[in-house]
């Protein structure tokens, strides 16, 4: 199953150019990396402020793709960081870090496709 809305996707760029599509999922590909280790950092610290505020900056980037799971399972992500809880931290990070990959592999493809 996708991750990601196609309808809503193409709803969502359809007045962009390609080129513009490419380049804000190229800097996602770019940023992803950083982002995740910052948030594996932040749990890691128990930066509990941090971690809320850099899994709001996320959520923010995710929801251009209009991938609801990610979405929320990146909100559950700033949740436990505003409410400064561990309890299912690591599992919620895990589960993140792989549907976002997942959202990265249909990204690749489309602009793969794209091209």
């Amino acid at each position: 199953m996708a991750v990601i809305d196609w309808a809503q996707f193409n709803d969502n760029f359809q007045y962009y150019d390609k080129s513009i599509i490419i380049e804000v999922i190229n800097l996602f590909f770019e940023e992803y990396e950083p982002r995740i280790s910052t948030l594996q950092k932040n749990i890691d610290e128990k930066d509990f402020t941090s971690l809320a505020f850099n899994a709001h900056s996320l959520k923010s980037v995710i929801s251009n793709y209009m991938a609801p799971s990610a979405l929320e399972i990146t909100r559950k992500l700033e949740e436990l960081g505003k409410n400064q809880t561990t309890e299912g931290l690591n599992e919620v990070f895990s589960r993140l870090k792989s549907i976002t990959l997942e959202l990265l592999l249909e990204l690749k493809d489309y602009v793969r496709n794209l091209g």
